[in-house]
């Protein structure tokens, strides 16, 4: 994956570099948010990683200025404050998702992937599609094999978020934060009582479960048949 990293720390820069190298991508460095506008104009990335505080521009504002120029490229988020209020400016500004640094490299690339996989199966009319899954955000709508899935509000963003990544892992982190909007995971276990639930709804007697079970990190919804529900 071709990055874009807009970090001013020449060390952090650096570090972040080497952690995504490692991981098979490939990164350009601005260290400014004037410099991180050209080069995200100009070059070709699949992403973007951009810290908030940056000298001349700063990052929410750059986030802002690229989709007023309708560059729709994935932005990912890093700051060292882990304020809720930062975090949803820097949200309604056009990213896509927020990480508090300093931030594991597997997660960011955890991150990366998902958003990258978001942006190319969510088509114009919101329709993604998994085995037999249809779900329409726009209309708010699902169906397995043509059957009407009727599912409370939070259900159904469980569904969005678990068929937007099909195939890869949902960490139970990933659905706290895009899901239920939490810096911070609750004491309860709400998650796996909303997944049960939505097992409820998808699963008719001889339908296999399309959702696994990856015990102690979260789901992974597959078209696949050899599925580890509980």
């Amino acid at each position: 994956m071709r990055l874009l990293v807009v970090e001013d720390d020449p060390r952090a820069a650096k570090q972040l570099v080497a952690d995504l190298e490692e991981l098979g991508h490939e990164a350009v460095v601005a260290a400014d948010g004037r410099a991180a506008l050209a080069i995200a104009t100009d070059g070709r990335f699949e992403a973007v990683l951009l810290d908030i505080m940056l000298p001349y521009v700063d990052g929410v504002e750059v986030a802002k200025l690229l989709r007023d120029r309708d560059i729709d490229v994935p932005i990912i988020m890093l700051t060292a404050l882990a304020d809720l209020e930062q975090r949803l400016i820097g949200l309604d500004a056009g990213a896509d998702d927020y990480l508090v640094k300093p931030a594991a490299p597997a997660e960011i690339d955890a991150r990366l992937r998902a958003i990258v996989r978001r942006a190319a199966r969510t088509s114009d009319s919101g329709i993604m599609r998994v085995g037999d899954i249809e779900v329409n955000e726009v209309k708010y709508r699902a169906t397995r094999a043509g059957r009407l899935l009727v599912l409370p509000k939070l259900e159904f963003q469980v569904l969005c978020e678990l068929v937007r990544n099909a195939n890869s892992i949902v960490t139970r982190q990933m659905f706290y934060q895009n899901v239920w909007k939490y810096d911070f995971e609750p004491t309860t276990n709400i998650i796996e009582s909303y997944i049960r639930h939505l097992r409820l709804h998808l699963n008719q007697p001889g339908e296999r479960d399309p959702i696994a079970t990856i015990r102690g990190v979260g789901y992974m919804i597959t078209d696949r048949t050899d599925t580890g529900g509980d």
